[in-house]
């Protein structure tokens, strides 16, 4: 009997055009990210022989005492600790690898930075290669524009910035991620996109709008709309409540400044001229500055670029219906919303490190509209279109490598800033600070004074100029700035601590010894207080017994000091108790700190 032969089913073969597209969003080819990554490295290798700058770097890298520990407890302060009001302990543990590696030079943590800025690279041509379905030349180009476009600069030279280039590079992973599970609906891809986006959010929490760059990847990747677009992002939504309240938390007192300070007319205003200068620093990325100041009055030019803003939102929501135009512009807002200025938080009205996401859909929409129709209905303009493009692209190579040469150092980024804005308190300032490390007195109160004649109460100008008269041996002037400062900034402890030091310089000792006693009154846990007044006490008013009792309370705070041992040691030798002095130099110098031969002589101390 004959076996029944099984029917055979004919399966469908894909088409070529199917299974061209599938390798190509499958595989990568990395050749041709080979030019962006190459001419990146090239304009970027500058930046290596830059020191570190006077902004923010001494508060995130040179002052910052944790990066000096990765033990157990070092690693938890680095987790609890918010460094310059923001909550970002990756980017502090990537800098204190930086710092155990090799402390302060600063090559280390510009090659590093140099380095994240080539992976991001990298991961923003994979990111479009899997967004355009393998398009090589339009990965090519943004991928290109991302690397070298001056407005990613300060990005990349600033150190304090490093923050910028960690979230990206987790951020960017988690669209490429979230790009394949849209394709393969495999779950593991968005745990994956979950952690990742987590790990984004303790770099810099301007990452809590990745959920909402993930809902327009669905919009432009034609997925049919279903609640299953926002459940399957709820953890990221959980995770960016979080950081967004603790954000909040943290900026709290400063964005009730900005709200008083600004009104909500102002900031509107802000907003608007925002979106449209980031977008023509797109084209035309020229002149460009460390400090945009905010307006010292709102211009014209400022309610015409929100109305130019609104307008142009409305026609793309209502009009507009091509798709990489949607998604360019609605990928670029909803990373750019944060920092647009409408809770004003910071010196600046609009920074260029701020278009270092917002900037990645931009280049996309230009390379989806402009690169295919070259070999279409502008292939007669092919060569001219070609020819601007390169040359737009040559211009913008040069700006980045001069661009780069700014962030040298301090003074060459406060110069800088002052050719743009001449009345910029805060450029004034950090100019002279720079030179206050240098000791060079008199050129620190000039600078110093330029800003107080453009701001009279401006609070860092009156501090370190009462610090510089102090060291210039100008005690009454010293006075006069630090009994304003406290006038007008009563809440500041530094300024009481100025007035006790300007009335010592002046000789008013029963004056300074009062203001060390308010402040021991403050602050009973700062034994640089204690210590201050019992210097007084034992120097200028020979009242041995309240040195001793200060100095004992500094030692009691902080045990690790020889300087307070010592001085105790002193104490007690014009106290006639030869024996506590002895012990006392002893424990200074176990502790490292230096003692004068000819008082170790006199004490039996070698």
């Amino acid at each position: 009997m004959a076996k029944k032969r099984k029917k055979q089913v004919a399966k469908p073969k894909a088409s070529p055009a199917t299974t061209s597209r599938r390798s190509k969003t499958q595989k990568v080819n990395w050749i041709f990210a080979i030019p962006a990554l190459t001419i990146t490295l090239v304009l970027f290798i500058p930046a290596l022989s830059n020191g570190f700058t006077n902004w923010d770097d001494v508060l995130y890298v040179t002052n910052n005492q944790l990066l000096r520990d990765l033990s157990g407890e070092g690693l938890k302060a680095i987790f609890s600790t918010p460094v310059v009001s923001n909550y970002h302990p990756l980017t502090i543990l990537s800098l204190a690898l930086n710092y155990q590696m090799a402390e302060l030079n600063p090559m280390s943590y510009h090659l590093t930075s140099v380095i994240l800025h080539l992976i991001n690279t990298a991961l923003v041509f994979w990111f479009i290669w899997r967004l355009s379905s393998g398009n090589k030349w339009v990965s090519l180009f943004v991928a290109l524009l991302f690397g070298i476009h001056p407005m990613h600069v300060e990005s990349v030279a600033w150190i304090s910035e490093r923050k910028d280039l960690l979230y990206t590079l987790f951020y960017v992973l988690a669209m490429i991620v979230y790009v394949r599970y849209v394709q393969t609906k495999q779950m593991k891809h968005l745990a994956v996109v979950t952690v990742l986006g987590g790990l984004s959010l303790l770099c810099k929490p301007a990452a809590i709008v990745l959920p909402a760059s993930l809902l327009a990847i669905d919009y432009y990747m034609k997925r049919e709309w279903s609640w299953k677009w926002i459940i399957e992002k709820i953890p990221l939504f959980i995770l960016a409540g979080i950081f967004a309240y603790a954000t909040l938390s943290i900026q709290s007192e400063r964005a009730v400044a900005s709200v008083e300070l600004h009104s909500i007319a102002d900031r509107i205003s802000f907003a608007g001229f925002g979106v449209c200068w980031y977008l023509l620093k797109v084209i035309v990325p020229y002149p460009l500055s460390a400090l945009h100041p905010f307006p010292n009055s709102i211009s014209v030019l400022y309610y015409l670029a929100t109305a130019v803003s609104i307008i142009g939102v409305a026609i793309l929501a209502w009009k507009v219906r091509n798709r990489n135009v949607l998604f360019g512009f609605g990928f670029y807002l909803i990373n750019l919303i944060l920092v647009l200025q409408l809770i004003s938080i910071g010196n600046a009205v609009v920074a260029e490190r701020y278009t270092y996401v917002p900037y990645i859909s931009i280049f996309f929409m230009l390379g989806m509209e402009i690169i295919p129709r070259l070999e279409g209905e502008w292939s007669k303009y092919k060569k001219p279109i070609v020819g601007l493009g390169v040359a737009w692209i040559l211009v913008l190579c040069f700006l980045t490598w001069n661009r780069i040469s700014v962030w040298k150092d301090s003074q060459t980024l406060w110069a800088d800033v002052l050719t743009h804005y001449p009345e910029s308190t805060r450029a004034w300032t950090n100019k002279g600070l720079n030179l206050y490390d240098q000791e060079e007195w008199p050129q620190v109160i000039e600078h110093l004074s330029r800003t107080l004649e453009i701001d009279p109460n401006y609070a860092d100008a009156l501090e370190w100029r009462s610090r510089a008269y102090l060291e210039n041996k100008e005690g009454e002037k010293a006075l006069a700035d630090a009994r304003k400062f406290v006038s007008l900034y009563p809440q500041k402890e530094a300024g009481l601590f100025l007035v006790a030091r300007a009335q010592d310089a002046t000789k008013d000792f029963d004056g300074a010894v009062a203001n060390y006693s308010t402040l021991i009154q403050r602050y009973p846990n700062k034994p640089e207080y204690y210590n201050n007044r019992g210097v007084l006490y034992f120097n200028k008013l020979k009242q041995y017994q309240n040195a001793s009792a200060d100095f004992q309370q500094a030692i009691g705070i902080n045990p690790q000091n020889g300087s307070y041992h010592l001085n105790l040691s002193r104490c007690y030798y014009m106290m006639g108790n030869q024996d506590e002095a002895r012990k006392y130099a002893l424990q200074a110098k176990q502790l490292g700190y230096p003692i004068d031969p000819s008082y170790g002589e006199l004490i039996g101390v070698q």
